[in-house]
């Protein structure tokens, strides 16, 4: 082999150059035998790659090309692009890298949600001498976000029981949506689309805290079903309408019992038994539950009072004897008392009328009469007035002679007449005379009623 500029000798071969000035040094010689200049690494010329991919684009989307320089020439300098084998499974299995160009493309439609992706490439040469060589670069690649996913509520419905005396601007509740997109796309605002007719609640469209703007009434309402909407700021947005929202009032005893009429006024008779109803006493509680529940007692009664009150139902009913002519009416109170805390009660009053009833018989006013009579007495002579009693309301007495009246020698007037008041006396009965005999009249007795009344009369000659 000849050197340029000369011939060579011996061996080997060695090539040389014309000496240049002596200012500079003279350049290495350059062998030209049979073993050639070692295999050098391929290098990149970054230390990593960042790319950006939309996600949801379709498979062979390309994401970004990767270049490795080779100061080799040849097979040595040929490069070879790979993922790195222990690079992650997930990331392998999404992306794939063309082994002569280093383009890197998606294998599937990527979610930006799932994670941002990092992979290891590797370019190898195919010198032989000492082998190939290789390098390594890391590859960063973020997928871009797109709307594609609607706000989810933390829970499919939300719960929360307020008492019906809450304060207004007081929160009862906070409901929480999120979304798995990014920035404007995840960003969530709330507000109520029904159940709210009464407008009685509001929601912070920001943070999603629902409070009681307007007064609660358990008697009017008794539960809310308030329909959230949680949407995103994406463009379009996406909007979730299946918020659910619970809000059930809890009943304060805030009603005291109403009685169903009033004052109570009833009548009853005298000789009505024991345990017989006389009036129902009746109020009525418009809370609920124990705050409804009510209970009776009388008021302004004796231990004497004939009557009691069944204390959950509010009958009345007798409890000791009647009697009219004792006591003909009793005043006194009841009140219905609720179970709340702290309860609750109202007061009525209670007439009750002793009505009469026949059980008293006639008294005479005496049990004896003497009179002494002139035989010569004319027919018709007025001889005596006796007078009988009844307790009994509008009894009307009757009189009349039973017994020892010989030959009917006496009348009397029958008609008697209503006692307006217990104990007063009636008109009184007139004894005529018929006939006068010269003897002695026998004793008469008469049984009015039950009593009796005896009449001694006397004649006296003339």
């Amino acid at each position: 082999m000849a050197a340029a500029g000369g011939a060579g000798r011996g061996g080997g071969s060695h090539v040389g150059a014309r000496c240049p000035p002596r200012s500079a040094p003279p350049p290495a010689p350059v062998w030209r035998g049979r073993r050639a200049a070692p295999n050098r690494h391929p290098l990149f010329p970054q230390y990593n790659y960042q790319a950006e991919v939309a996600e949801n684009q379709p498979a062979g989307t390309a994401v970004v090309a990767v270049a490795a320089q080779d100061p080799d020439g040849g097979e040595a300098g040929r490069l070879v692009y790979s993922m790195d084998a222990l690079m992650n499974s997930r990331s392998r299995e999404l992306f794939s890298i063309d082994p002569r160009a280093g383009l890197i493309t998606t294998t599937q439609a990527l979610d930006r949600e799932s994670m941002e992706y990092s992979l290891v490439v590797e370019a190898n040469d195919q010198g032989r001498e000492p082998g190939p060589r290789s390098a390594t670069v890391k590859v960063y690649i973020t997928v871009l976000d797109e709307n594609d996913n609607t706000p989810q509520f933390s829970e499919k419905r939300y719960i929360v029981q307020v008492r019906e005396d809450i304060r207004p601007h007081t929160e009862i509740l906070r409901v929480t949506a999120t979304d798995l997109d990014k920035d404007n796309n995840a960003l969530v605002h709330y507000n109520i689309i029904s159940g709210n007719s009464r407008g009685q609640f509001s929601i912070d469209s920001v943070t999603g805290e629902i409070q009681v703007v307007a007064p609660l009434d358990f008697e009017v309402e008794r539960e809310y079903a308030l329909r959230i909407r949680a949407q995103d700021a994406g463009r379009p947005p996406l909007s979730n309408n299946t918020g659910m929202a619970s809000i059930q009032v809890v009943d304060i005893n805030d009603h005291a019992p109403i009685f169903v009429s009033t004052p109570f006024q009833i009548s009853v008779l005298e000789n009505a038994p024991l345990g017989h109803s006389v009036i129902h006493i009746q109020a009525v509680d418009a809370d609920y539950g124990e705050n409804a529940r009510l209970e009776y007692k009388l008021t302004g009664v004796s231990a004497d009072t004939p009557f009691v009150v069944n204390s959950a139902t509010g009958w009345i009913t007798v409890s000791g004897p009647l009697d009219r002519e004792s006591v003909e009416h009793y005043f006194f109170g009841v009140e219905a008392r609720d179970h709340g805390s702290p309860s609750l009660s109202a007061s009525a009053s209670v007439t009750i009328t002793v009505m009469d009833v026949n059980d008293n018989r006639p008294e005479f006013t005496q049990k004896e009469y003497f009179i002494r009579l002139n035989e010569d007495a004319a027919v018709g002579t007025s001889v005596l007035s006796v007078t009988a009693i009844d307790r009994d309301v509008n009894s009307a007495i009757t009189y009349q002679i039973t017994g020892g009246n010989t030959r009917n020698r006496f009348s009397i007037s029958t008609q008697g007449g209503p006692l307006p008041h217990p104990g007063c006396r009636g008109p009184a009965a007139r004894f005529g005379w018929g006939r006068a005999p010269n003897r002695e009249i026998p004793e008469g007795l008469g049984m009015v009623g039950g009593e009796l009344c005896c009449m001694r009369a006397f004649c006296k000659g003339g």
